[in-house]
């Protein structure tokens, strides 16, 4: 055998090796690493914030109330106290504590957000009365009833979360579930 073909030899035997090393090293690693893809980081922070919507959305294991979301008039203005009744419990899962009036409800980046996306101010054209059971109405629109008048209709509702006609104005009664 000639000086070139040992040395072709040896190259092809080390190549041959290194292939069979570098073969066992990558099933070794993959058995024993854990991989992460890029993006793991970006869903670890949007998850928090998911799970708050989802409690704030009325996960509230076994209490519930009875909701009729049928529309008597004007469907904006349902729109609009339909979102503002998601608020509270967003701001409270949150804070750890129930808003007590419109403008707690400025505290959170969702409320701000909206404000800003429907070039209006939903703490100028809604209001919430709670009352001390944790239930609220909310009123939204140019007239509104007021506060005395939401009180009488609160100690007589029904526990159904629905829209009702208070005086000539549309209000949206949410009852505290009940566990």
């Amino acid at each position: 055998m000639g000086k070139p073909v040992k040395v072709l030899a040896t190259i092809a035997l080390v190549l041959v090796v290194a292939a069979v090393s570098f073969g066992a090293y990558v099933r070794w690693s993959l058995r024993h690493m854990h991989i992460e893809f890029p993006l793991a980081g970006l869903v670890n922070r949007i998850l928090p914030p998911a799970e708050i919507v989802a409690v704030a959305a009325g996960s509230h294991g076994t209490c519930s109330s009875a909701v009729d979301d049928t529309s008597i008039g004007d469907r904006e203005a349902e729109a609009e106290m339909s979102y503002i009744a998601t608020l509270p419990d967003l701001y409270k899962t949150t804070f750890g504590s129930s808003p007590s009036n419109m403008s707690d409800l400025n505290r959170l980046p969702e409320f701000e957000r909206a404000d800003s996306l429907n070039n209006h101010s939903f703490s100028q054209e809604c209001s919430i009365y709670f009352d001390k059971s944790g239930s609220f109405v909310v009123s939204c629109g140019h007239t509104r009833p007021s506060s005395k008048d939401v009180a009488a209709f609160m100690n007589k509702a029904p526990f159904v979360q629905k829209f009702y006609m208070v005086g000539k104005m549309e209000i949206l009664y949410i009852p505290v579930p009940k566990c």
